[in-house]
């Protein structure tokens, strides 16, 4: 006899009672203790906060000087899991073309990626590119038709144009090398579109948890304590959590010269201007260098692994989509507050808006913009992020309609696209069967 006549097994029924309920409810209290016990009764200000001020300009937009047309670009990814390594990812993405005084326009595009895969940890990141394929094929068709029409246009994409996890490896060029090289060029083709008819690529997200500005501070904070010593080290250290794990190695008296410098828990930049900066504005543009790996001969050591890996065309084909996505002057980082309340957001802004026509494969480190170089298209941009900034939810309305439209429900997906994906592809030949979990009763 059971002690729970009736049991819920992921079952979402209000009737059926959870038997896993008093156990998650005891290990929750347990947990929340066990944070309340952890808490400082006093908070204290951050290490780097005259740093952070020091790259804080106050700045109030200004909603009736923001000029051109606003493109709001996102999309979304599902994707179908098969036996045998089957595997789908079905993107798409959306344009919403702001004309002052007219209808909303919109751009779509769809791309369906279909491959044998493996690796879970492809089946991780396949998805994201196909996405971003999307986004940026849609946001540069929606560019080129408000250029047609003679008017300069602001593409605005949810997220971060920068490469958090750059695809360094081979395993990937050898299993998707197409896809990556697509992935390259659509990025290229946006920014190049942008440079030579200069108009800003943009990029907000409201969530990020980066330490690009943190570790820059944190470099110059140790300059200015004397320990210049270290800067090198600091450089090598991709955060402050990476950082005390290299300085396990360093000598006892270089540890202790730092330790003031660095949080007892660590601060990603959003996090840290929050505690620093009080009233509207936003932070020095900090140029990003790329995060890809540099042979000796100044040439990225991934092309000469892409020529040992694969075939001559292919190799070719790839380097080439590299070489276009890197010859780009690259994007900066900047991190805004639209409101004396209002958490900062995280704005990438392409480095061609800024002024900068340098490749981005020159550059390997990441460095401020001078405060004397004129900002006056970024705060353009910041007037446009002011104008359409209602609250902390919906920051902004033209991202969200995007967000609405090209929002990928798992349920629409299930029911409606991907049977006539299974249907065209068993037509054209591709043995689709289905996996265990999927085909038991309830899985």
């Amino acid at each position: 006899m059971w002690a729970y006549p009736l049991i819920a097994w992921g079952t979402s029924l209000p009737h059926v009672r959870d038997i896993f309920f008093d156990e998650f409810y005891a290990e929750l209290e347990r947990v929340a203790a066990s944070i309340a016990r952890d808490e400082e009764d006093v908070e204290t200000p951050p290490a780097l906060r005259e740093e952070a001020r020091r790259r804080w300009r106050p700045y109030v937009p200004d909603p009736e000087d923001r000029g051109g047309v606003l493109i709001s670009v996102d999309g979304g990814v599902q994707v179908s899991n098969f036996a045998y390594g089957g595997f789908v990812a079905a993107g798409r993405a959306c344009a919403v073309v702001c004309w002052p005084g007219r209808d909303r326009a919109i751009e779509k595009r769809v791309k369906i990626y279909v491959e044998e895969v493996y690796d879970e940890r492809d089946r991780g990141f396949i998805p994201g590119y196909v996405r971003m394929i999307s986004e940026y094929d849609v946001a540069r068709a929606a560019a080129e038709r408000v250029l047609g029409e003679g008017a300069q246009p602001l593409v605005l994409l949810d997220g971060s144009l920068y490469f958090s996890r750059f695809p360094y490896a081979i395993r990937e060029y050898q299993h998707h090398p197409e896809l990556l090289a697509e992935l390259f060029t659509s990025i290229a083709a946006l920014h190049r579109l942008g440079m030579e008819r200069g108009f800003p690529v943009v990029a907000v997200s409201k969530d990020s948890t980066v330490f690009y500005l943190y570790m820059a501070l944190l470099k110059e904070a140790a300059t200015r304590a004397g320990l210049g010593r270290l800067t090198e080290q600091i450089e090598r250290a991709t955060s402050p959590l990476d950082l005390r794990l290299k300085m396990v190695k360093w000598p006892p008296e270089d540890r202790e010269a730092m330790r003031p410098l660095l949080e007892e828990r660590p601060l990603c930049d959003t996090a840290l201007i929050r505690a620093s900066a009080k009233e509207e504005g936003y932070t020095q543009p900090l140029m990003l260098a790329p995060s890809i790996y540099f042979g000796r001969d100044d040439a990225p050591a991934l092309y000469r692994r892409i020529k040992e890996n694969l075939d001559a065309e292919t190799a070719n084909r790839v380097i080439r989509a590299l070489q276009d996505f890197f010859s780009h002057p690259g994007v900066a980082v900047t991190y805004w507050k639209p409101t004396r309340k209002a958490r900062p957001f995280r704005v990438d802004i392409s480095a061609a808006a800024l002024g900068y026509t340098e490749p981005w494969g020159r550059r390997e480190g990441n460095m401020f913009v001078e405060w004397d170089r004129d900002l006056s298209r970024l705060e353009a941009v910041l007037n446009h992020l002011g104008y359409w900034f209602c609250n902390e939810v919906e920051y902004n309305v033209p991202l969200m309609q995007a967000d609405m439209i090209a929002r990928f429900d798992r349920t629409l997906y299930r029911t409606k696209y991907e049977p006539f994906i299974i249907s065209r592809l068993k037509r054209a030949g591709l043995d689709i069967t289905g996996r265990r979990r999927t085909l038991r009763k309830g899985g």
